[in-house]
Order: C-alpha cells, then structure tokens, then sequence
C-alpha cells in the first residue's frame, strides 16, 4: 500500500462516507412494493379498457385473442381454479380472466 498522508487518508474517508450516505438514500427511495404505474392497472390498464369493448365485439374479440369468445370463457372454466391467486394485505391479485387474457395475448 502506498505510504499516504494524513489529509489523503481523510479525504479517502469523506469520499467514503458520502459514497455510502447516497447508498442509503438510494435504498430507501427504491423501496415500494408495488411501483405507481402498476397501481392505476385495475382503473386505466389495457385489460380493463380494452376487455370491454371486445367482449361487445365477436369480430374484435376473435381478431384481439385468436378464439371465439365461447371458447376463451370454456378454457377459463377449465384452467380457473389452477391459475387463481389470493389477494394480500399489500396488493390484490390478477383475476384469472385477466391472467388468461395477457397470456394468451
């Protein structure tokens, strides 16, 4: 190791401890469970608007999925109970029409 005076082993040691301060506010700002944008999903997501109107639409429905409305609610009646989730104190579940919908889409 390099013989270094003892103002460059202070500064060492500010530039440390700074380094670590802006370490700890960082963590502190990245901790949200469930990010702001995903928050508004169950009022402005792309199931929720766009579900809607393609359930009123055979045609836009079959283009949108690639299956008959008939045949997407008979595979969710056979799939249901395999791919529901449970709601938590911290965030409600996807439904499993939705969780059927992104991954067929």
């Amino acid at each position: 190791m390099a013989n270094l005076s003892n103002e460059e082993l202070l500064m060492i040691a500010v530039l440390l401890d700074e380094e670590e301060e802006e370490l700890k506010i960082k963590r502190r700002t990245r901790n949200v469970w469930v990010h702001p944008a995903w928050q508004k999903r169950t009022f402005e997501g792309e199931f929720v608007t766009l579900y809607k109107e393609l359930v009123d639409d055979e045609s836009k429905f079959y283009q949108y999925f690639r299956m008959t409305m008939y045949s997407f609610n008979k595979l969710l009646n056979t799939i249901e109970s395999e791919i529901q989730r449970q709601d938590t104190r911290f965030r409600k579940c996807i439904s499993p029409r939705h969780r059927l919908a992104v991954t067929l889409r």
